[in-house]
């Protein structure tokens, strides 16, 4: 296992556009529509997360699992070293970011919540979450292409459920922010788990009916934050079954 996070550091330390670690895409306009109602408002593309959430390597049955595996490193802890976070690519003009980054705007990206212990770090560039309310500039960094190391303590055996819920949002004030976006480690959350904290409740009913009867879920949206729990792309009676099934757990 050292062996795997050795590797993956290594890899952390070439920023390709063809980076095989996995990233969050930060851009606006989420449905590409010029003229509807989030054309100023931040999102994050997830078609990158979850790519090597199989920790049997199973590499043709991606987004099998809603979690990032966590290993054993030479701290004495667990961790794995992704996803980081980029933006969008001027090849989809109408959802980049539009002018100078640190200049037109300015994306901070804050975590609203977080496991107690659990951390985020990229420690080159004195990057160090592992309590709500902190955050970064990204849009201050000399290379958009960000990669961060998500550690636990060695107490969670690394399969203990971990959770990090962010939010990005503009310093300047150019774009609105986004809706938040978690990230698990260790194990799958109860299907209705939404709203992290590893139990099923009426913040996760309430996330739920935030996205009722939509039909458009898919992996560039994690499944609407995982409320489409069944992941066939509709948030309906068959999500809310899965979810009462864990209700209270």
């Amino acid at each position: 296992m050292k062996t795997i996070m050795i590797i993956l550091t290594l890899m952390c330390g070439i920023c390709t556009a063809a980076c095989s670690l996995d990233h969050f895409l930060i851009g606006h306009n989420q449905d590409g529509i010029t003229g509807t109602a989030d054309d100023n408002q931040l999102f994050v593309d997830c078609t990158q997360k979850y790519r090597h959430s199989d920790p049997d390597n199973q590499t043709t049955d991606t987004w099998k699992n809603w979690y990032y595996p966590l290993y054993p490193n030479m701290y004495g802890s667990y961790s794995v070293g992704e996803p980081g976070f980029d933006v969008i690519a001027s090849s989809d003009p109408d959802r980049k970011l539009s002018g100078t980054a640190n200049v037109d705007y300015r994306i901070i990206v804050k975590c609203v919540a977080i496991t107690s212990g659990f951390s985020a770090r990229k420690t080159t560039l004195g990057i160090l979450i592992d309590e709500a309310g902190e955050s970064f500039n990204h849009s201050a960094l000399a290379d958009s292409h960000l990669h961060i190391e998500y550690r636990a303590p060695a107490s969670t055996g690394g399969t203990q459920l971990q959770w990090i819920t962010f939010i990005v949002y503009d310093e300047l004030e150019t774009y609105e922010p986004s809706e938040p976006f978690s990230i698990v480690f260790g194990t799958d959350p109860l299907a209705g788990d939404l709203v992290i904290d590893g139990k099923v409740d009426l913040n996760d009913v309430a996330e739920l009916s935030y996205y009722w009867l939509e039909e458009n879920g898919s992996i560039a949206n994690d499944f609407y934050e995982r409320a489409d729990a069944n992941k066939d792309s509709k948030v309906n009676f068959m999500d809310f079954a899965l979810m009462a099934e864990n209700y209270f757990q």
